[in-house]
Order: C-alpha cells, then sequence, then structure tokens
C-alpha cells in the first residue's frame, strides 16, 4: 500500500483482531467514501435501508445502526424517513465522519454516536432500542454470530432487526444454525433471507449479500 487511499476490500477481509479492525477503520475513514464506496458503486447501505422502510412499524424507534461507519446507512435511512437513529461502531475516526452527515432538513442524521465493540459486553441498558440495521459489519475478519447475545439484550422485545451478512462468512460462521436455534428457543421469529447487490460496479457485483430480516420475541 502507497497510501490510505489504496486500502479496499482486500485489507478489510485480511483483519484478524479488534485491534486490526481499529487500526485499518482509523486510517480508512477520511477516504471510506470518497475512494473505496465510489469506486465500487457501493450500493449495499441503500438496499438494506430499503428494506428497512418495506419492514418497520410504529414500535421500531429509535433505531441501533450497528457497525455504522461512516454513516452511509444512516443517511439512507434518513432519507426515508424520520426515524431516530443512533450508531455504534469500533472506530473513532469513522464515528467522526458519521458525525457530520445532516438530513435534508439540516438535522443530525445520528442523535447519538458510540464507540463499542461488539465481539465484547456492551454498555447499554436492556431494551434501548426498537430495531438494529447494519451493513458491512457481519463479515470477514469482523463480527460474527455470537454478537447476537448482546443485541437480543439491548433491544425491545418486537424489535425488528435488517441485518447484512457476507455471504462465505453467513456459511463459513454458521449464521444459518445461529438463527434457527435462536428461532426453535423461541428467542425470534424465524428469519426472512434476501439476497441483495453489495456493489454495482467491479469484480465484486455478482456477489450478493445475505440480509435477514426478523423480529425478537
Amino acid at each position: 500500500m502507497n497510501g490510505d487511499e489504496d486500502l479496499d476490500l482486500d485489507d478489510a477481509y485480511a483483519v484478524e483482531t479488534p485491534d486490526d479492525n481499529r487500526d485499518l477503520y482509523g486510517r480508512w475513514a477520511a477516504t471510506y467514501e470518497s475512494g473505496f464506496a465510489t469506486c465500487h458503486a457501493y450500493v449495499y447501505h441503500e438496499r438494506v435501508a430499503a428494506t428497512f422502510t418495506e419492514s418497520v412499524g410504529p414500535d421500531d424507534d429509535p433505531v441501533l445502526d450497528i457497525g455504522c461507519g461512516t454513516g452511509l446507512v444512516g443517511e439512507a435511512l434518513r432519507a426515508l424517513g424520520d426515524w431516530t437513529i443512533d450508531g455504534l461502531d469500533l472506530s473513532p475516526e469513522m464515528l467522526d465522519e458519521a458525525r457530520g452527515k445532516a438530513a435534508e432538513d439540516g438535522s443530525p442524521v445520528y442523535r447519538d454516536l458510540h464507540v463499542a465493540d461488539l465481539t465484547a459486553p456492551l454498555e447499554h441498558g436492556d431494551g434501548a432500542w426498537g430495531a438494529v440495521v447494519s451493513a458491512g459489519t457481519f463479515t470477514h475478519g469482523h463480527v460474527g454470530p455470537d454478537a447476537f447475545d448482546e443485541l437480543y439484550r439491548i433491544v425491545r422485545p418486537g424489535a425488528l432487526f435488517v441485518v447484512g451478512i457476507n455471504p462465505d462468512h453467513f456459511e463459513g460462521e454458521g449464521f444459518a444454525d445461529r438463527f434457527r436455534n435462536d428461532t426453535a428457543a423461541g428467542r425470534i421469529t424465524a428469519p426472512d433471507y434476501l439476497r441483495i447487490p453489495t456493489y454495482s460496479l467491479g469484480e465484486h457485483v455478482d456477489r450478493l449479500s445475505v440480509l435477514a430480516v426478523f423480529r425478537t420475541a
């Protein structure tokens, strides 16, 4: 790599620990949207936001955007509706970028932004949110299905989940088994699985991410 502008998907897939993630996304934050997202015609966040609007109910507020990064999902959500959105990410530098995002009415996209590690217990109280959205968090070297124990805890009963998962990560890390077991245990409704594009250009254009849509019981 010659500089932060050269960071790309292979670098993201190569991380192994939370510290690796902090380092990568700390260096990538300033150029993530102008470089990576633009060059690959990133559309993942738009599809997650659109599916959320098709599934959302009157009690699914406030919304927690996990692994919110620079705020692309939150920005797409606010373009489609006036929800209260909080963001959570491992990288303070990414959150600094998200903090500058504003909706069309000039209000901040995010109400609150929190630095947090989804692979560890969260500091937030029980039942704080009515919905969870995510794009790009559940992927190679990032977050696995164990994170859902804490995510179920910090949302209300009946909370909506619209969560994108890398297709290889979904298969390799046992997300389907996890959700099947959670459904059988009465923790969640049976998920609807959609296949959505992550990019609209480039070598990965034909790779479709898994989008799991369900509610806590």
